[in-house]
């Protein structure tokens, strides 16, 4: 008997029985869409991570207080020696911030939201987009004016159903003008501005903070923007070096002060995601592991059902190979087919996510359809084959004498 003659004889024999080769498959089109859809959602949540932090900028450093070291603090002064060009050459952009809760109100309006003291240049490195109005200035700074660029959620509890522009609110009992209003951005997550108020840095250090941060002058953090992301670490390396002259530390002696790398984090979080894309992978691959077990019960069962079949075709010249290849083509059919209805199920899945949310957009990647359809071929032979073993180690004469 020829391939193909195989071939044919292997579907005449499922189809023979639709329900039970149905049901058979049902167990790997749910493993194979399972695994698909699953690889698609951590794509998604990974490619979600790396354009959020990108929109930051990869090649931003963030350094804080080391609070493990008695008095340890940051200045505005030591922002300014980091943005000499002498000291980080490397430097682009050097930002600081001072922040904390507090409480606003406009009347008889309140909210308690981020409070914020930068300087203009925060909202460029950090991609805030302002709306209406525009930014305060660094002559803003530098005279300690009090003016506020706000979110647009903030500007709506303040004043409901008015124009915030231009208005006067109270932070704690110190009053801001408004002179811009942010883009609304939606939701939480990285870069959540929407609850925000930003005022100029020296307002913030002398008036709001002055007692929550170690000092006058003391910031929270200096974020820099590296020349380049392939610069970073030599960006990192300078500012090390500044700083620990600035702060007097000795030789052997720790850190006051503490350098995250953006690039770094982007690649922790990557790792991290990508092990937990993997599990989910996995989980999903025991519904293959079920169904493949479904495979080799029902092909054993088909066996005994044949068993007077096979008996006359090895009475007839038939060889054992070729029983076995018979049996090893009906199970390789039946998972086959199986994994592409499976894909197909696993992209009319991810298109109904992506239509009924936006916070994440799963991507269906052709590595996890070829994974979960090889892995389905796989268990075709892998259970497939002790049944068709078994089927081309039947004796003619007994087989014939089965009932």
């Amino acid at each position: 008997m020829s391939f193909l003659e195989l071939i044919q004889t292997a579907i005449e024999s499922l189809n023979s029985n639709k329900l039970r080769t149905a049901l058979t498959m049902l167990g790997v089109i749910i493993g194979v869409a399972a695994v698909v859809t699953l690889l698609a959602l951590g794509a998604g949540v990974q490619a979600s991570i790396d354009s959020q932090i990108t929109s930051m900028g990869s090649n931003q450093l963030t350094i804080n207080a080391n609070r493990q070291v008695t008095g340890a603090r940051l200045t505005i002064d030591d922002a300014a020696a980091i943005a000499d060009k002498l000291n980080v050459p490397d430097a682009k952009r050097v930002v600081s911030v001072v922040q904390g809760g507090a409480t606003v109100s406009a009347g008889i309006n309140k909210d308690s939201p981020e409070i914020q003291g930068t300087t203009p240049e925060y909202f460029v490195m950090k991609n805030v987009t302002i709306a209406r109005g525009a930014s305060f200035t660094q002559a803003d700074v530098d005279q300690r004016l009090r003016v506020a660029v706000v979110g647009p959620t903030l500007a709506d509890n303040l004043f409901p159903g008015q124009d915030a522009m231009g208005q006067t609110f109270l932070i704690g009992s110190v009053p801001f003008r408004i002179v811009g209003i942010l883009e609304k951005k939606g939701g939480a997550g990285f870069g959540g501005t929407d609850d925000s108020a930003f005022v100029p840095l020296t307002v913030a250090a002398e008036k709001l903070f002055v007692n929550r941060n170690g000092g006058l002058k003391s910031v929270n953090s200096i974020t820099v923007e590296a020349v380049s992301a392939d610069r970073s670490s030599a960006a990192l390396t300078e500012i090390a070096v500044v700083l620990r002259q600035r702060h007097n530390i000795l030789i052997g002696a720790p850190d006051d002060f503490r350098i995250f790398d953006q690039a770094s984090l982007v690649a922790t979080l990557n790792t991290v995601v990508g092990t937990l894309t993997a599990f989910l992978g996995a989980i999903g691959a025991i519904s293959l592991l079920v169904g493949g077990i479904g495979i080799m019960n029902i092909m054993l069962v088909s066996v005994t059902e044949r068993t007077r079949e096979i008996g006359v075709r090895k009475a007839i010249g038939a060889q054992p190979f070729a029983i076995q290849l018979q049996f090893l083509i009906e199970a390789l059919t039946v998972t086959m087919s199986a994994g592409i209805l499976g894909i197909l199920l696993a992209v009319a899945l991810v298109t109904i996510i992506n239509a009924v949310q936006t916070s994440i957009t799963p991507q269906v990647q052709p590595s996890s359809m070829l994974l979960a359809f090889t892995v389905s071929v796989f268990i075709g032979v892998l259970f497939g084959f002790y049944p068709a073993w078994r089927a081309s180690r039947l004796e003619p004469v007994e087989a014939l004498r089965y009932e």
